[in-house]
């Protein structure tokens, strides 16, 4: 299946972006830390279910979540959904959510995961110097609706695997409730969380406690888990790498 590159691993977090994620969530080694986080309602858990939908649905599909959280995370409309979700305080509250409130991709999450390839499809064939807006304008009013290889490619029966299906859902809504507990954006996330991180942890998660429980009752657990685990091993082992590889190549400039 032909896939595009990884979107956001090509735009990494910048090192002060970092530094408001880690002050957000606040290491437990660090007390004197004003944690920064909101409490989660009934709406909140509904945006996140939303998103858990809009994922399996996809898995089902087809596209395997290795390929799809990036894609989604780094997208447009992952862009919509963090400002309605989010900054808007809900969607109901706010003038973009006009382009949620269409019936047809309230009911239907499949619309959505087709249109995100479409729309990748577009920009994937645009030249570097195009205005890609412009690119999606002609192309929606030219009809050129082109079905997407992506798309194309999927199998002919949608995917049975139950296990893949929960872990879809599972990964889809526990993005979004990193998103709304911190108010950072679908980018920033998965800059954190890549997708292989998330399906380590989601392995380890089955077979402890809060695998057992509803994710309703146990995410923001399992988020205060995945924040403890960037901020004190993650990002640290990184700047340590990072560290070493500066000093190699100033030892190997020396030696020159």
């Amino acid at each position: 299946m032909g896939t595009s590159r990884d979107p956001a691993r090509s735009r990494p977090l910048s090192a002060n972006v970092k530094r408001l994620m880690r002050l957000s969530r606040a290491a437990p080694k660090n007390g004197k830390v004003i944690k920064v986080a909101r409490e989660f309602g009934a709406q909140d858990y509904a945006y996140c279910h939303k998103q858990g939908q809009l994922f399996m649905e996809a898995a089902w599909m087809g596209f395997s979540m290795e390929d799809f959280a990036p894609l989604f995370m780094d997208s447009q409309l992952a862009g919509v959904f963090d400002v309605s979700f989010a900054a808007a305080k809900g969607m109901e509250n706010d003038g973009l959510s006009n382009l949620l409130r269409i019936p047809l991709l309230l009911k239907s999450p499949e619309t959505i995961v087709e249109a995100l390839y479409w729309i990748d499809d577009i920009i994937r064939r645009t030249d570097a110097g195009q205005n890609k807006s412009m690119a999606l304008t002609q192309a929606y009013e030219a009809e050129r609706l082109q079905l997407p290889p992506a798309l194309a490619e999927l199998p002919d029966e949608p995917n049975g695997d139950v296990d893949a299906l929960a872990y879809a859902y599972w990964l889809g809504f526990i993005y979004r409730c990193e998103c709304l507990l911190h108010e950072e954006s679908s980018r920033m996330v998965y800059g954190a969380f890549d997708e292989a991180l998330m399906r380590s942890a989601y392995k380890e998660l089955l077979s402890d406690r809060l695998g057992q429980c509803d994710l309703m009752d146990s995410a923001p657990e399992i988020c205060a888990r995945l924040d403890r685990l960037l901020v004190e091993s993650i990002w640290p082992a990184r700047s340590r790498n990072q560290r070493r590889l500066q000093e190699l190549e100033t030892h190997r400039s020396e030696s020159k």
